[in-house]
């Protein structure tokens, strides 16, 4: 017996490393850095060198409200893991996905007594390909939802099962903590209102949840900003953003292989799902979060790694007693704790071979998202004015050219700007109704960039008010007719100065000795 319990632990020792190792793999062989990182930062580095946040927004040339920073406190911690070097950042983000993977296996062995290994390692793959806007994504802020919705699910599952309702203090806590780091902290307030109308049903206790829930929605009023930032999240819940790719449907998206690991997992688990759902007297609490997961995954691409997670937790037991009728009609007979070790080398090896391959990775980000070289451009002949550019390129010009130059506006959108904002310049982007509006104000831009295969070059060209003054594979640059510059097209020392360190900026933020609250920057 003793011997069995040993191997058992060696197997499972096994799987959490191989299971850490592939999710690493995985973070750099997929690491563009994301669009709306260098927001993060500009945030997280302010905090840093002023000891507060931002509130108002100086980034920005268009008309803006108060900075209600849901994020600012992944800001701060991503600027000082960005701080100690590229490669903490890695490391970091794989170290948020392994700890949701972690608390998935934990909330599975408390709920299941028989687990099989290779079935969990075969589920843990299945789920890191079915969650690419996690496994497959740079680091972003709405890993914490995703690391705390887990965990939440953990907590109340462990309540669920031994009564000790004691445990549901930490949610709070929990809350306080998630409300400042990322807006998804609604979605626990979501799943305390299932799990009291599901334990209502079942015929249970169920009046503690709807008191956590009174708990965590007084919890959310500690941060920096008070009964506003309370009011902005739940309408930024429910705010309509059509042109927001991670805001659409993953079933509506353009390319029908996009999201593919996920559209299987999804069909594949929604199958066992209605299969099973004559036995939903036995736990309504499971079936409620498994169809209101389902239905928000299929309408935000944003929402799809909950069902992911909800599935695996839920739907465990259900998926592998599918997978066992298969096995048996089959005839296939495996050892399964031997079959389970021999995987774990085999990905463990795997993974070095993709680690070394991509060791370039390691040392140098992927920037292939960003607009390197129109930046590189403007910084080169020092172009000082107001930038208009697609939404998802002004953080990262903010960053590079903040106060030389301004934007429109960015990837923050309802945290700072007014739907108006937005409005214009979608209609200028996609030359729709009324497209030139946005060129026609008191407050025109100074430069406008736009993709290079956009169609409003067309347009933007036949102006008189506006020429190109620059074009490469991916963008092109127009400047006012008026402003008369001698543009430099190379310049080696800075183009090489910012592959050496791409993460450096010219924004810094210092204190005003009269006024602790009035900024400068150099």
């Amino acid at each position: 017996m003793e011997k069995k319990l040993n191997s058992e632990k060696i197997l499972g020792f096994f799987i959490h490393i191989s299971s850490f190792v592939f999710i690493f793999m995985m973070t750099i062989s997929y690491c563009a850095v994301d669009m709306d990182y260098w927001a993060r930062l500009l945030q997280g580095n302010a905090f840093w060198q002023l000891g507060h946040i931002l509130k108002i927004d100086p980034f920005s040339y268009t008309e803006t409200h108060i900075w209600l920073d849901h994020e600012w406190g992944s800001s701060v911690v991503f600027s000082f893991i960005q701080n100690i070097g590229y490669t903490a950042v890695l490391i970091f983000k794989s170290i948020l996905v392994y700890l949701t993977f972690f608390f998935i296996s934990k909330t599975i062995n408390y709920k299941y007594k028989n687990r099989n290994r290779l079935f969990d390692i075969f589920l843990f793959v299945s789920a890191v390909f079915a969650m690419p806007t996690i496994t497959q994504s740079w680091l972003r802020c709405h890993f914490f939802t995703f690391l705390f919705f887990t965990l939440s699910l953990f907590i109340l599952e462990i309540v669920r099962k031994e009564q000790k309702y004691k445990l549901l203090f930490l949610i709070p806590v929990l809350m306080i903590l998630w409300a400042n780091m990322h807006g998804g902290c609604v979605s626990l307030l979501g799943i305390l209102l299932v799990y009291a109308a599901g334990e209502f049903l079942n015929k249970k206790h169920f009046a503690v949840y709807l008191y956590t829930f009174i708990a965590c929605l007084a919890a959310m009023f500690i941060n920096p900003y008070g009964i506003d930032y309370v009011k902005f999240i739940f309408m930024a819940s429910f705010m309509n953003r059509p042109f927001v790719t991670e805001w659409i449907s993953p079933f509506a998206h353009k390319e029908i292989s996009f999201l593919t690991g996920f559209k299987l997992f999804y069909i594949f688990a929604g199958f066992v799902l209605l299969w099973n759902l004559k036995k939903i007297k036995t736990d309504y609490t499971k079936y409620i979060i498994l169809i209101i997961c389902a239905y928000l995954s299929f309408k935000y691409i944003k929402n799809t790694p909950f069902f992911i997670i909800t599935s695996v937790i839920f739907l465990y037991e259900e998926i592998l007693s599918f997978f066992k009728r298969i096995f048996s009609r089959l005839h296939i007979k495996l050892n399964i704790n031997h079959t389970a070790l021999l995987v774990c080398v085999l990905i463990l090896l795997t993974s070095f071979f993709f680690i070394r391959k991509n060791m370039i990775y390691l040392l140098y980000p992927n920037l292939s998202l960003q607009p390197q070289k129109v930046v590189n451009f403007i910084k080169i002949n020092e172009l000082k004015g107001n930038i208009l550019a697609p939404f998802d390129m002004g953080s990262y010009i903010a960053y590079k050219l903040f106060p030389n130059n301004l934007i429109y506006m960015d990837g923050r959108y309802e945290e700072v700007y007014y739907k108006r904002t937005k409005d214009l310049q979608d209609a200028f982007y996609n030359v729709s109704k009324n497209w030139e509006e946005i060129l026609n104000t008191e407050n025109k831009p100074d430069f406008i960039i736009i993709p290079y295969d956009a169609r409003v070059n067309d347009f933007v060209t036949k102006r008189k008010d506006y020429r190109k003054i620059y074009q490469d594979s991916d963008n092109c640059l127009y400047s006012k007719i008026d402003i008369k510059v001698q543009y430099k097209q190379n310049y080696p020392e800075l183009y090489n100065h910012e592959i050496i360190n791409p993460f450096s900026s010219g924004v810094k933020f210092i204190r005003n000795k009269s006024t602790s609250r009035k900024l400068h920057w150099r």
